[in-house]
């Protein structure tokens, strides 16, 4: 018996959907490196994947999507050297060393990232040290994967002087890549790897959602407060200028401003705690850094002496930490506000990454 004819239609709408996409092969343009290449052919033997109506514009735009990933493929690990080489000299620099670097670095960078050294500190409260070996764990596979990618980039199993991923489709290219990932990792040390680091991410969120929910609460108080005096004032001059059409949204826009404005007010002056805030946690901790390394080499005794051996370098039996600290702090804090709590464009370029986890964390406990 023939399917009814509506069942007919859903079926072969169905099959036309999930049919691959019936394009040529994506045009490589000629400036694009070879690397780029492999990845537009990648995009587009997936582009069967996505919703019949956005497959032109996913192609047209392919070869731009290939060219970005090529560029962070080529920046990312230079950052993930760069960070390597950081644990490399923290591990060889001492513990007290480091501790005075990093003080010194949130003492006159802190402000620029409030929401950055919350969830860093919130990161330890929460398990830290587990989350730090498992984003090792996770930086291990991808390294694998890294070293086991370029072996089967430069393979040539026919011996034609062009490399295998040269030479075949994007399907295959995909379904080989796809192989490789799937056979190089370790799936149960990475999945838990994932969660553990997930988890400590939740964590973050949790408290600072709570620490930032009270910015929250004193902007929408400021908000409220604001509201009267300036419906007061700017009613009248609103009445006049719009349309008697437009009367009932002026009620909506004076809310809409007055919570605008509150809300940056509050962010503002949570950005200025915060910056004092790491300033002096910075300071101190830079001072008794410096301090611990001199006592532990020896410095005390040796150049103390000249000063009568009354000054003690150890921060339990001594205000000098606190004086040096606090002096540290309000010019770490003074070059803060020198530069408006914003990032100056010289450190943009090397702190973007910090910038966009800062963006990414503001954007995630605002939701």
């Amino acid at each position: 018996m023939a399917a009814p004819e509506p069942e007919l239609r859903q079926r072969k709408k169905v099959e036309t959907q999930n049919e691959p996409v019936a394009i040529d092969e994506a045009q490589v343009p000629n400036f694009m490196p070879a690397e780029a290449a492999r990845i537009q052919k990648l995009l587009h033997a997936n582009v069967g994947a996505a919703p019949l109506k956005l497959r032109p514009y996913i192609v047209k735009v392919e070869p731009f999507l290939a060219l970005l990933a090529w560029i962070l493929m080529k920046t990312i690990p230079l950052y993930m050297y760069v960070f390597e080489k950081v644990e490399e000299f923290f591990q060889v620099v001492p513990a007290d060393l480091v501790q005075a670097l990093f003080g010194l670095t949130i003492c006159f960078f802190g402000g620029f990232f409030p929401t950055l050294i919350a969830a860093g500190e919130a990161w330890v409260q929460s398990g830290g040290d587990d989350c730090r070996r498992s984003l090792g764990i996770i930086m291990q596979q991808l390294k694998q994967v890294k070293a086991a990618n370029q072996l089967d980039d430069a393979k040539d199993d026919d011996g034609d002087g062009i490399a295998d991923v040269n030479q075949i489709s994007g399907s295959e290219l995909a379904k080989r890549k796809g192989h490789l990932v799937l056979t190089t990792v370790n799936p149960a040390e990475l999945q838990n790897a994932i969660v553990s680091v997930y988890q400590g991410w939740i964590g973050v969120v949790a408290v600072l959602k709570l620490e930032f929910a009270k910015t929250i609460a004193l902007g929408a108080a400021i908000g409220e407060m604001i509201k009267k005096p300036a419906s007061q004032f700017a009613r009248p001059v609103l009445e006049h200028v719009m349309p008697d059409d437009y009367h009932p949204w002026i009620e909506v826009l004076i809310n809409t401003v007055c919570k605008s404005f509150a809300i940056s007010v509050a962010w503002t002056i949570q950005r200025v705690i915060s910056a004092a805030h790491s300033a002096i946690r910075g300071g101190l901790l830079f001072t008794r850094g410096i301090m611990s390394w001199a006592e532990k080499n020896g410095y005390a005794e040796k150049y103390l002496k000249m000063l009568g051996g009354f000054i003690s370098l150890n921060h339990e039996d001594t205000y000098v930490d606190e004086v040096l600290g606090w002096g540290s702090a309000a010019l770490g804090f003074y070059t803060q506000f020198m530069f408006r709590f914003s990032l100056p464009w010289v450190f943009s370029w090397l702190l973007w990454p910090a910038s966009i986890a800062e963006w990414y964390i503001v954007w995630t406990i605002s939701e």
